[in-house]
């Protein structure tokens, strides 16, 4: 299993510290678009300003979803 950081990047930067680990990107890449979407009803002024930044430190690799 390898750790994924789920970071904010635009309008709102918010860093994870502890991040979450995922069986592989294809996992953590899904929960990243349930995290914009829940993102986007919650925080309806995100949308389209912020993205959900997934990522893993032991790699250069960054996922970028839209809220």
């Amino acid at each position: 299993m390898a750790r994924f950081y789920f970071n904010l990047a635009g309008k709102q930067n918010v860093d994870d510290p502890g991040g979450l680990a995922f069986e592989d990107e294809l996992q953590a890449f899904r929960a990243a678009e349930r995290l914009a979407k829940d993102l986007a009803s919650a925080q309806p002024l995100l949308r389209g300003t912020t993205c959900v930044v997934v990522t893993r430190r032991d790699r250069g690799e960054a996922y970028y979803v839209s809220v």
